[in-house]
């Protein structure tokens, strides 16, 4: 193996080890990171290592059990610090959350993909929350559908074709049809079952649908009306969301 490959791999080594990180898994034990990881227990000591002296990892306790460090943080903060779209959006959730006391958030689409940048989770003893960084493809979920409805069409459509099933692709064009026509997106346990999910899209200033806006909590709350009433609410947050990132309808 060349000596850039070898590189390449060790990189490869060293985010597999990072990415064993998780928010309910946030300190690990070297049998656990062997295991997530699947490496050896040499080659592990010396990622584990690099990371270390970098600040990305630090080791506490006896026996020793292993976090994520500072380096990790910063990256992030930089990460967050420079999407305007989270820091512009913040009031916008806070106060969607303070009115209807359900989980807010924003997903930000990337290819066919989408990945929450920001959330407000409900402080309410029943809730959802999938947490920053959480993501899902553009044809499941109303986060999804409601960026899918509004892309290019030609996109659209290849991201359409990659459902085998030509009965769920005829659904999928009937619900896009009907997110068009309303302006927002409905799903109910795509990813979580019981829960409910409204979610409305958000263009930038060229008029591209890069984002949406959601608000999601459990099904048992939702009657009808109040579907209604928080759709209009998603609506008009993230209609100010798009004005603010430059779009004009």
């Amino acid at each position: 193996m060349s000596i850039k490959a070898e590189n390449v791999r060790a990189i490869d080594r060293a985010i597999d080890v990072l990415e064993c990180f998780s928010g309910d898994r946030n300190a690990l034990s070297i049998t656990e990171l062997e295991k997530r990881a699947k490496l050896s227990r040499p080659t592990l000591y010396r990622i584990l290592a690099t990371l270390i002296a970098r600040g990305f990892v630090r080791k506490d306790g006896d026996p020793p059990r292993y976090r994520l460090d500072v380096a990790v943080g910063r990256l992030a903060n930089a990460w967050t610090s420079s999407l305007d779209i989270v820091r512009l959006a913040a009031p916008l959730l806070q106060e969607l959350l303070e009115q209807h006391g359900e989980t807010v958030a924003v997903y930000l689409r990337r290819d066919k993909m989408r990945f929450c940048v920001a959330e407000n989770p409900s402080q309410q003893p029943l809730s959802y929350a999938n947490g920053i960084g959480f993501s899902g493809p553009l044809a499941r979920g109303a986060s999804g559908l409601a960026i899918l409805a509004f892309v290019d069409p030609e996109q659209a459509a290849e991201i359409i074709s990659d459902e085998h099933d030509a009965a769920k692709v005829r659904t999928l064009q009937r619900k896009l049809v009907d997110i068009r026509r309303d302006g927002f997106a409905l799903s109910g346990g795509d990813f979580i079952a019981g829960a409910q999910a409204i979610a409305c899209p958000v263009f930038d200033r060229h008029g591209a649908a890069i984002a949406s806006l959601g608000l999601f909590g459990p099904s048992v709350r939702f009657p009808a009306k109040r579907v209604t009433e928080c759709a209009q609410a998603v609506k008009q947050s993230a209609s100010a969301l798009s004005s603010l990132l430059g779009y004009s309808a």
